[in-house]
């Protein structure tokens, strides 16, 4: 497979862009670059894998598009996959090891920041300090550089968590949710949050979700020990199958056998 990349726009060299490079790193597939700002399948304006978690950029025309963050409802569009932040520091911190139920300090977690109004709307309406126990979100609109933990800090922290807040971003998706299944922290999802992805989740075999700060503490007594750990699990093998190096790659390399063979 050959994927022609924007030598401008979202190429800041992490998330999409950073697991891209670990995708020609293993030999799955090669690049090219374009004067296009999009990522392409098989040419510029073919197959398209949109990046970006809002449709603030669009192309003026594809023939089938891959949607990562906000879905396109057209019968030429799929869901695809998503990605962490910083995919190499999270396959480093996996490959370190998976914590199990009993070696985890804390129960709950939600670490991030508030750098844009749709943040601010998407993420303030409810006080969610009442029920986690570890809880950080400054409010720096504009900062999009500063953070109050290094990725490293911050990836130790959710792995050393049971339990993981799903709040959305500036798209409906984050970029976290992808963190907490690869390092087996349960996510619970709440109002807002997208699961739109061309392999789909199960509640309550891959996550939860919760209505408000009081029915979150709710649902964190509820599970048991053994629940948690199938919970876990499952939330592993989805990561592995669909967000990984190898996975994430052969999702997508699917849904494009997929399409050829329809077109």
């Amino acid at each position: 497979m050959k994927i022609y990349t924007s030598k401008s726009g979202h190429a800041k060299g992490d998330t999409f862009r950073e697991l891209l490079s670990m995708w020609v790193e293993s030999g799955y597939c090669t690049t090219e670059e374009s004067n296009d700002r999009f990522c392409w399948v098989d040419g510029v304006g073919e197959i398209l894998l949109y990046e970006y978690a809002r449709f603030d950029f669009l192309p003026e025309e594809w023939k089938y598009g891959l949607f990562s963050n906000m879905q396109m409802n057209d019968e030429n569009c799929s869901p695809w996959i998503f990605w962490a932040r910083h995919p190499r520091k999270l396959e480093q911190s996996i490959d370190e090891g998976i914590l199990k139920y009993s070696e985890r300090e804390t129960e709950s977690i939600f670490l991030g920041k508030i750098e844009n109004q749709i943040q601010y709307q998407n993420r303030m309406n409810f006080d969610w300090r009442m029920t986690l126990e570890e809880f950080n979100m400054p409010i720096a609109m504009g900062n999009v550089h500063e953070y109050t933990y290094t990725q490293e800090e911050y990836l130790d922290k959710i792995k050393n968590s049971k339990f993981g807040l799903v709040l959305p971003g500036y798209g409906p998706k984050c970029n976290r949710e992808i963190e907490y299944l690869g390092l087996g922290t349960v996510p619970i999802f709440t109002e807002g949050c997208s699961l739109d992805y061309f392999n789909s989740m199960v509640e309550g075999v891959h996550y939860l979700t919760a209505k408000n700060p009081v029915h979150l503490k709710e649902v964190i007594d509820s599970i048991t020990e053994k629940q948690w750990e199938e919970l876990s699990s499952n939330g592993r093998e989805w990561y592995e199958e669909n967000c990984s190096r190898e996975g994430s790659f052969k999702t997508t390399q699917k849904i494009v056998e997929e399409i050829k063979c329809e077109h």
